[in-house]
């Protein structure tokens, strides 16, 4: 058995490299990356997060303590980064893994390229074999602790998923993890229906619905419509998970928890993003 490795906090930080890249459609970049480290990485799977460290403009990992082992807690770390200047520290993305090989020591990340660029999309553009990066993620030597999930259905049986591009790996995780006996309906949130890489992997008894996001309005629609068809089911019997623009996704979490009525502890929201700005946290 195992020894469960006692670690200051619930991450441990994973130096890769990029593996390989595949262009997946015309705004989605996979990179495989490629670590011994990642061997310990924990195979959890669902909306768990991860933290992409981004190399420095000339290569390189600013010294912030990240690389200590062990890995020191956020309150040490992530403070020395934030008194970096901004130009001299690493940017820090987060991401779920579109799949995870431990025991081959790799992972893909799904990257969908926003215009305009910011400093991920710009970085998985140019990404190359060789190419050096720091992962945060679960290690799997400290055994079960479950930290970076959201996704927390409990005894639902019909669930609804709303996923922007960037939520695209994580909902597809998710749908995949489903027992026998849970429906989910998936409302694909799309700028172009090549990049839905969500819709596909959407089968029976499950159903998709593209979303155009040129429709205003579109989104609050389905989703209102789907609280409607809903509201005579148990509470407990029901679970949504929205996930993409924070602007969005908080929108939507108060039109259900609002007018709709719905438990506040029956929806779970994640903001990937901010349009304008980055989420850092």
């Amino acid at each position: 058995m195992t020894a469960v490795l006692e670690r200051p906090w619930a991450y441990s930080a994973f130096e890769v490299e990029v593996a390989a890249t595949v262009r997946l459609s015309m705004r989605f970049i996979r990179i495989t990356l490629r670590g011994d480290a990642l061997r310990n990485f924990a195979e959890w799977g669902l909306d768990q997060r991860i933290k992409l460290v981004l190399p420095l403009p000339g290569g390189g990992l600013a010294d912030f303590g990240l690389l200590d082992e062990p890995t020191p807690h956020p309150s040490d770390w992530y403070t020395r980064w934030k008194e970096l200047d901004e130009t001299e520290r690493n940017v820090l993305r987060t991401y779920t893994p579109a799949a995870i090989r431990a025991d081959d020591g790799e992972i893909d990340v799904d990257v969908y390229l926003h215009t305009p660029a910011g400093p991920a999309s710009a970085w998985a553009a140019s990404a190359r074999p060789g190419d050096r990066l720091v992962v945060t993620g679960p290690d799997r030597r400290m055994g079960w602790t479950g930290y970076g999930l959201h996704w927390h259905p409990g005894s639902a049986r019909r669930v609804l998923l709303v996923a922007d591009e960037t939520a695209y790996p994580a909902a597809r995780n998710i749908v995949s993890a489903l027992p026998d006996g849970v429906v989910a309906d998936v409302m694909v949130d799309a700028a172009a229906p090549a990049d839905d890489l969500l819709s596909p992997h959407v089968a029976a008894p499950h159903r998709a619905q593209r979303i155009d996001r040129d429709d205003a309005g579109g989104l609050e629609r389905a989703v209102a419509a789907w609280a409607d068809a809903t509201a005579d089911l148990p509470r407990d019997e029901v679970y949504l998970w929205l996930a993409g623009e924070s602007g969005t996704v908080t929108s939507l979490r108060r039109l259900l928890t609002g007018r709709l009525g719905v438990p506040k502890d029956r929806v779970s929201f994640l903001g990937y993003w901010r349009e304008g700005g980055p989420l850092v946290g």
